[in-house]
Parts: C-alpha cells; sequence; structure tokens
C-alpha cells in the first residue's frame, strides 16, 4: 500500500509539473473517443432506422409480407387460421404479426344480360363472393352488407359497378360454374380500397381493380359479410392469409436471424397439415433483408473511412503531444535513469500516467454519445426522407467498446516515447557529467602508472 501511495505521489508531481501538456493530451483523448463514439452510435441507430424504413416503405412491403393461400373446407378454416397465425409467429422470428384474411367462394356466372350482346355468345362473364378484411375498404355508395335472413347482401367493387352499369338496389341471380344452387345477391352498396396498391389485394385474383380480362372477365368479388361465407350459402372457395410484422423494434443485429427465420418458416408452413395439400406461401422478406443489408455495408463503409481519417488525425495530434511532453521530460528522465530506474519502471510510470488521461474519456464519451447523435438526427435532410433516428438513452455495449478501444490507442500512443527512452543509464547522462567520469577514470590510471613508475 506504501509503494503505491509512493507511485500514485510521483505520478501526480510530474503531471503538476507539466499540467498544460497534459491537459492538451486530456483534451485530445476526450475529443477523439468522444467522436468516434458518437460516429459508433450515429452508424448504428441510422442502420436501423433505416432498416425499419426500407421494410416499412410502399415500395417494399408487399414483399416483406407474407401470403398464404390453401383451399380449406368450411368445417376447417377455424384450425387453418390458428395454424397461420402460429407460422408467421416463427416466420417474423418472434417480432409483433398482424394478420389479414381474405375468404372467397367458388366461381359463379353473371347473368348474360349484362354482357354486351355481341358477347352474350362466347363465355359468361364471372365473379366470386368474398369476405375481406373491413379496414382495406371503403363504401363510397350505399351501406356495407349484412347477414340477411334470405339471400345474400352484397357489395361492388366501384370499377365494376361502372362497368356493369349496376347500383346498389339491383338483384342479381349467380349460377354456380361447379354445378351448385343458384345465388340471389341484393347490391346494398359500391366499395373501393382505401390504398389501390396495399400489400392486403396480393390475396385478391383481380388485385383490387374489380375487373379483370384474360380469356374471359372477371369482375368482383363481391364484398359479402362473413356469416355469408362461413355459413355455406356459398361454394367453397380459396382462403387466404397476408401476415405483416411490426418492424419499428427490429434492429440491423437481427437481420440474420430474421432472414433464416423467413426461409425455414416458409417451406414448413406449406407443409402444415391443417391447410390441406394445395397450400402456397411465400415471402420476398429474404430478399428485402438482402438489398438492405447490402445498402447498409455501402453507407458504414463511408462512416468507417471517416472514422479513420478523423482516427489518424487524433493520432498525429496525440504523438505530437507526447514527444514534447517527452523533451520537457527529458532531464527528469535522465536523473531517474541515473538513479537506477529501470527503463520499464520510466515506461510504466508513463503507462499510469496515459492511464488516468484515457479514463475520463471511458466514461464521458459513451454519455455524450446520446446527446451528440441526436444532434446529427435533427438535420433535414433526414427528415426530409422519412427517416427519424431512434436513439437510446443509454449507450449501448458496442459503443463503450469502441470508447475503450480508443482511449486505450490514445493512451498508448502518449506512453510511445516513454517505450523508446535509452536503455544504458551511462547513456543516459548528460554529456557534461560523462566527460567527468571519463577525465577522472583517466586521472586515476595516470596516477597509477606514475606510482608504478
Amino acid at each position: 500500500m506504501t509503494a503505491l501511495r509512493a507511485v500514485t505521489r510521483l505520478v501526480l508531481l510530474r503531471a503538476r509539473a507539466h499540467r498544460l501538456l497534459l491537459a492538451a493530451a486530456l483534451l485530445t483523448v476526450l475529443l477523439t473517443t468522444a467522436v468516434l463514439a458518437t460516429l459508433t452510435a450515429y452508424a448504428g441507430a441510422i442502420g436501423d432506422s433505416a432498416l425499419r424504413h426500407s421494410l416499412r416503405s410502399p415500395r417494399n412491403a408487399a414483399d416483406s409480407a407474407l401470403v398464404v393461400k390453401a383451399d380449406v373446407p368450411a368445417d376447417r378454416r377455424e384450425a387453418a387460421d390458428t395454424a397461420v397465425r402460429q407460422a408467421a409467429r416463427r416466420v417474423f422470428a418472434g417480432l409483433p404479426v398482424t394478420v389479414r384474411t381474405l375468404v372467397r367462394s367458388g366461381p359463379y356466372a353473371l347473368p348474360r344480360s349484362l354482357q354486351p350482346p355481341s358477347e352474350r355468345s362466347g363465355d359468361p362473364a364471372l365473379t366470386y363472393v368474398a369476405a375481406m378484411d373491413a379496414t382495406q375498404i371503403r363504401i363510397v355508395e350505399g351501406r356495407a352488407p349484412r347477414d340477411a335472413a334470405r339471400g345474400v347482401e352484397a357489395a361492388l367493387p366501384e370499377t365494376a359497378a361502372r362497368r356493369l352499369g349496376l347500383r346498389p338496389g339491383a338483384r342479381l341471380t349467380l349460377a354456380d360454374r361447379l354445378g351448385g344452387p343458384k345465388v340471389r345477391v341484393t347490391l346494398t352498396g359500391v366499395y373501393r380500397p382505401r390504398v389501390a396498391d396495399a400489400p392486403y389485394w396480393q390475396l385478391d385474383d383481380l388485385g383490387g381493380r374489380g375487373v379483370k380480362t384474360v380469356d374471359f372477365t372477371t369482375y368482383g368479388p363481391l364484398l359479402a359479410a362473413p356469416e355469408v361465407l362461413a355459413g355455406g350459402r356459398v361454394s367453397s372457395g380459396q382462403s387466404g392469409w397476408l401476415a405483416s410484422a411490426d418492424f419499428s423494434r427490429l434492429t440491423t443485429a437481427r437481420i440474420d436471424e430474421l432472414r433464416g427465420a423467413a426461409r425455414s418458416g416458409g417451406a414448413a408452413l406449406r407443409g402444415q397439415s391443417a391447410l390441406g395439400g394445395t397450400t402456397e406461401a411465400s415471402t420476398g422478406l429474404p430478399d428485402v433483408l438482402d438489398r438492405v443489408q447490402r445498402s447498409l455495408l455501402v453507407s458504414r463503409s463511408t462512416l468507417l473511412i471517416i472514422a479513420l481519417q478523423l482516427g489518424l488525425l487524433a493520432g498525429c495530434a496525440l504523438l505530437l503531444v507526447a514527444r514534447l511532453l517527452s523533451v520537457e521530460r527529458a532531464a527528469e528522465t535522465r536523473l531517474l535513469r541515473a538513479r537506477g530506474a529501470s527503463r520499464t519502471r520510466i515506461a510504466s510510470l508513463a503507462a499510469l500516467e496515459a492511464l488516468l488521461l484515457a479514463l475520463p474519456a471511458v466514461v464521458c464519451a459513451p454519455l455524450l454519445a446520446a446527446p451528440l447523435t441526436r444532434l446529427l438526427a435533427r438535420q433535414e435532410s433526414l427528415a426530409r426522407i422519412g427517416l427519424h433516428l431512434q436513439v437510446p438513452a443509454g449507450a449501448r455495449l458496442g459503443v463503450w467498446l469502441v470508447a475503450a478501444g480508443v482511449a486505450l490507442g490514445c493512451a498508448f500512443a502518449v506512453t510511445l516515447p516513454a517505450l523508446r527512452a535509452e536503455g544504458s543509464p551511462a547513456r543516459a547522462l548528460p554529456a557534461r557529467g560523462r566527460t567527468g567520469v571519463g577525465t577522472n577514470a583517466r586521472r586515476g590510471r595516470g596516477r597509477t602508472g606514475a606510482s608504478a613508475g
């Protein structure tokens, strides 16, 4: 304990004697560590925000969703729905998931009277009845269909209603193309998609457009109450599920985990017995994550170049300060060497002093990184593209590790001149001292020779 106290007292005395240079070194170490820690925090925050923004953007939203289609009988739809929801959570690696459904009937033929006279000899126009997510549609005329006691109430897409010349109140008789009974439909309203290019309309064979012509024309779907599809009043058709994840808490550290879960989960879903043998399950999430990861790699490379340039400048400044400090202490170092201090001892004193300079930087730099990152996040260019950084209140482990590594590197730069100190005590003496020693030695040899003579 006494030895430690003596060493500490010596280090403090040495520091007080050269406090201006040490203050410059302390400021350089603190600024360097704070800037590089802030760049690390900024790179992490902007990477996470860019990832979330990309996955939520309309361009990638459809590809990031999970689309499942299967021909499921009415009595097995509940079990199939449970299986899809459980599988969706696995596909998205445990992220919160929203599942929307579209349950449709088999194909029905519209009355021939709705076709132009020149087309009535060909294939009839087709339609189908569907129960859809109410949040994805908007009634623009009339009212939404209900579960009527007699017949089927339905709403027609605005585009189809315009093409067919139908309005709320019209009555239609649909012929089942699969040989089932006819269905009498009363139109109660006209609807349109809330967002025409929303991912939900991947479940609709018509893509939410209301009309599609290939070899024949299909109109629809006819929107009906869910009870109509579940009650057996129309034929059974395909069921569709769209699962979309909430990416608001996703970080770049989980990209590989999410990509692996999406690939394995989609394949496992196609083998679910509850969905039958004609299941289609697809998601473009792995490809989206690959594109985003490549973009993040480019942006991080740019930040790394900036960090290396700043580190190089800071290293040069620290070496300059350390060299000046070494020159100022040259006489003190020679005195210590002359009194028997080893090169290792002098280097250890310099290293302890350098660690005392690095300690404030290790503590303060990560704490300053968060407010400095928020200051950078206020740039108008980020807000213009809709990118809002979410900076955590406390620094992440990576920021602390970078701060510690940079501070230790700065401490080594400050210690480096002391490590290059001369190793021989005789050579460490001043020139005048060495001359005196040599003269006395020669005089001694002269007197010894004279006595011998």
